[in-house]
Parts: C-alpha cells; sequence; structure tokens
C-alpha cells in the first residue's frame, strides 16, 4: 500500500501545486458553464452554431497544447537542473512557434470560413449562425496563443497562484461582457452570438495584458524577450522540436478524431446534437482535475528526473494515480446526483433536457478510468515519452473511437446516447494500454543530459 499513498508531507505539497490550479480551472469551467446557458437561452439554434463554430477552435487549442506540452517538459526538467536561463529561451520558442500558428487560423478563418463550416454541416440556417460568431471569435486567437503560452509556462515550474487572479479577472470580464451584449442590458444593443464572441474576445485581450504586464515587470521568473524571439536558440530548438512534433501530431489528431465522433453523433440525431455542447461544458468543471494534476506531475515528476532523481520520480507516479482516482470517483458521484438538475437550466426541448442527463451519467461512470489516462499521459510527457503518448491518445481514438463510431453510424440505425455510451466506455480499454506504456518506464529519464 506504501506505494500507491503518500505522507502527509506528500499530499500537502500536491495540494498546494493542484489546488490553485484546480481553483482556476473551476473559475473558467464554470463561467463556460454560465456561458453556455445564456447562449441556450437564445435558443437551439444559436447553441449549435456556437457548438459547430468552436470545433475549429478546438482543433486549434488542441495544436497549442501539444506545443505548449512539448514547452512544458523541458521548462520543468531544466527548472529541476536549475537552469533558469534555458527555462526562457524554452519559452521564447514556444512564444515564437504559437503566435505563428494562431496567425495561420486567422487567416483561414477570415479567407475561408464558410469552407470551414460546412465540414461540420450543411444546414445553411447553421452555417449564418456560426459565421456571425467567427466574425468575431477569430479576434480571440492570438491573444489566447500568448496568454496560454506564458500560463503554461508558469504551471511547469509551479508558479500557479497567479493564474487563479488572472483566471479571475478574465472570467469576470467575459461573463459581464456576455449579460449586456448577448442579451442587450446596460443600455448595449441586443447581438446574440455575436455578442458572445466580442465579450470572449475583450476577456482574451484582458487576459494577454495583465501577463504581458508580468512579464515585463519579471515578476515570476520569466520575461518578455522579442529579440529572443526572432534569434531563437536552435541547440534548444531541435530537440524541442523532436518532442513537439509526436504532441503536436497527437493533439491534432485527437481533436481531428473528436470532429469525426462529432459528425457520427450529427449522422444519429442531428436535433440532439446541442446536448453534446452542454455536456462538454459542464465535464469542464468535473475535469478540473486535469489541469491541477497535469502541474503535479510537471513538478513532482518533471523537477526530479531533471535533477536525476529518477526512483523518486518513480514512486511519485504511482501515488499520483492513486490520488487522481480517488478524487475522480468523489466527483463522478457528485456529478451522476447533480445531472437531473443541471439539465434545467437550459431553454431547450424535454428530448433534449433529457438526452443532457443520459449522456451526464455516462461519463460521471467513466470518469475515474478517464483520469487515470490523464495521470499516465501527463507521466509519459513529462519524461519525453511524446511517441508513447501519441499512441495511446490518438492513435487508439481513431483505431476505436472513430472507426466503430463511423461504421455504426453509417450503416445502422443507433441512438446517439447509445453510440455515445459505446464510445465513451473505450477508455475502460485504453486503460490498459496506459498502463502497458506506464510500466514500460521508457519514459523514466533525464532529458537534461539527454536531450536527444
Amino acid at each position: 500500500m506504501k506505494k500507491f499513498f503518500g505522507d502527509k508531507k506528500f499530499y500537502l505539497s500536491i495540494l498546494s501545486i493542484a489546488l490553485p490550479i484546480m481553483a482556476q480551472q473551476f473559475v473558467t469551467s464554470f463561467v463556460n458553464l454560465i456561458d453556455n446557458i445564456m447562449i441556450g437561452s437564445v435558443g437551439s439554434l444559436a447553441l449549435t452554431s456556437v457548438t459547430i463554430a468552436n470545433r475549429i477552435y478546438l482543433i486549434f487549442n488542441s495544436t497549442m497544447f501539444g506545443i505548449c506540452g512539448a514547452a512544458g517538459i523541458f521548462i520543468a526538467q531544466y527548472f529541476g537542473a536549475k537552469d533558469e536561463e534555458k527555462c526562457q529561451k524554452i519559452l521564447n520558442i514556444n512564444l515564437t512557434i504559437g503566435l505563428s500558428i494562431a496567425c495561420l487560423f486567422v487567416l483561414a478563418l477570415i479567407f475561408i470560413p464558410q469552407q470551414l463550416i460546412q465540414i461540420f454541416t450543411s444546414d445553411p440556417s447553421i452555417q449564418t449562425e456560426s459565421l456571425r460568431y467567427i466574425q468575431y471569435a477569430v479576434l480571440t486567437y492570438i491573444p489566447f496563443a500568448f496568454s496560454f503560452s506564458i500560463m503554461m509556462a508558469f504551471r511547469a515550474v509551479g508558479i500557479n497562484k497567479i493564474q487563479l487572479l488572472v483566471g479571475a479577472i478574465t472570467v469576470t470580464v467575459n461573463t459581464s461582457l456576455n449579460y449586456m451584449l448577448i442579451f442587450g442590458n446596460c443600455g448595449f444593443s441586443e447581438m446574440g452570438v455575436q455578442g458572445a464572441a466580442i465579450a470572449t474576445a475583450i476577456a482574451r485581450f484582458v487576459e494577454m495584458g495583465i501577463y504581458m504586464y508580468l512579464l515585463l515587470r519579471h515578476r515570476y521568473l520569466f520575461t518578455f524577450q522579442p529579440q529572443g524571439m526572432i534569434h531563437l536558440d536552435m541547440k534548444l530548438f531541435h530537440p524541442l522540436m523532436k518532442k513537439a512534433i509526436p504532441l503536436i501530431m497527437n493533439e491534432i489528431f485527437y481533436s481531428l478524431g473528436l470532429s469525426m465522433i462529432f459528425l457520427s453523433y450529427m449522422r444519429c440525431e442531428a436535433s440532439l446534437i446541442s446536448a453534446t455542447s452542454v455536456v462538454d461544458t459542464v465535464m469542464q468543471i468535473a475535469y478540473i482535475i486535469f489541469g491541477g494534476l497535469s502541474s503535479a506531475v510537471s513538478i513532482f515528476i518533471g523537477k526530479r528526473l531533471g535533477a536525476n532523481q529518477i526512483e523518486e520520480a518513480k514512486s511519485n507516479a504511482y501515488k499520483l494515480l492513486m490520488f487522481g482516482i480517488l478524487v475522480a470517483i468523489a466527483i463522478s458521484f457528485i456529478l451522476g446526483l447533480t445531472a437531473p438538475y443541471i439539465a434545467t437550466f437550459y431553454n431547450v426541448e424535454d428530448i433534449i433536457k433529457q438526452t443532457i442527463i443520459s449522456l451526464l451519467i455516462i461519463k460521471a461512470f467513466l470518469l475515474p478510468a478517464y483520469v487515470y489516462n490523464v495521470c499516465v499521459f501527463f507521466t509519459l510527457r513529462a519524461g519525453g515519452d511524446t511517441f508513447s503518448t501519441m499512441i495511446m491518445d490518438s492513435g487508439f481514438l481513431w483505431c476505436a473511437g472513430v472507426l466503430v463510431s463511423t461504421i455504426l453510424s453509417m450503416f445502422f440505425d443507433i441512438p446517439l446516447v447509445t453510440l455515445y455510451l459505446i464510445v465513451e466506455s473505450f477508455d475502460v480499454i485504453k486503460l490498459f494500454v496506459a498502463t502497458y506504456f506506464f510500466k514500460k518506464g521508457k519514459w523514466a529519464k533525464n532529458m537534461t543530459i539527454q536531450p536527444l
């Protein structure tokens, strides 16, 4: 039992890292839920249109997660090796790549927005509303790329409390503006989905401004170095990209896989697709442990590996796995009990409310398996085993969820809830794949002395 449970000091250390991130995740996710409810109160057309428009943002977000994840591996280990200069150089590389990719997405959304939306729906009314949303949502991509890069760098070295404050300010701005712009309160015109997009864009620029201020004042380890972003350290760039490419490919293929599964759900019962948006938003609150545990893994495993404390890193990995499972069981119990009440907040048809309840209960039941897989994913990533993460994450998704959902939706008359249950249940099988890579131990290495 000692292998899976730590002492009081261990858990206090975990909580000191994880709780601020969990709090930040909770604030952000709770406000996203409020946003979702606000848009849903406009009608199911608005909710469905924003859901589809955000499929593009999901691909961008996943790409950024891959880039920042690779940078975080090196930042955590170099921080453990007490090499702060290289931490800054890795952040410079991260910012340059992230902002470049954001610009590519912005150009695509400016010049071919309709073609992108047509990938996900052929309904003219949904396309029109989605394009109205994208018209202003495109402004969020560049500030998000900047803020997310800084936030993940802070997170990799355990600077977590300031992120809670920044997140609270950002979501307060976003929610207040949503109230004014979506419904036309406080003297503003009623703008519907466009109001939601404008509110998010303004909030993202506020967030970027705060992080820029922190960097310019050099308050937390890192600073803003435009020259360093232009003249990159190529000795660090190449090993970073060797780790980043599998992570980026994993995130892109994973988000594309989710989009393929989303199309399968559309083929089953398009009228119920807004229920999946509600569930995704609600689950962001349940996934607060995702952010907290990823930070704990970065510090407790990445830092130990960077300090060449390999056996201690392995010991911490087992304890973090058990901690994640126990927290997931508690959250799944709460989610199952509150599912019927969550659905009542939405101004949608009764059949959609019932679908929301069913999908939430499925998610709640399978949450422990999901969290186990997440913990293993971040453990492998902390040690730079990015190829294995790609196989167990996007590789498994395409070979299981995408393949099965596509076949069942195209050739069988299957209800949405049934297909959803089948797809989500693959997390249980994935658990065994994750365990194989975890026990293989390829991740347990110090990359500051073995960068390649």
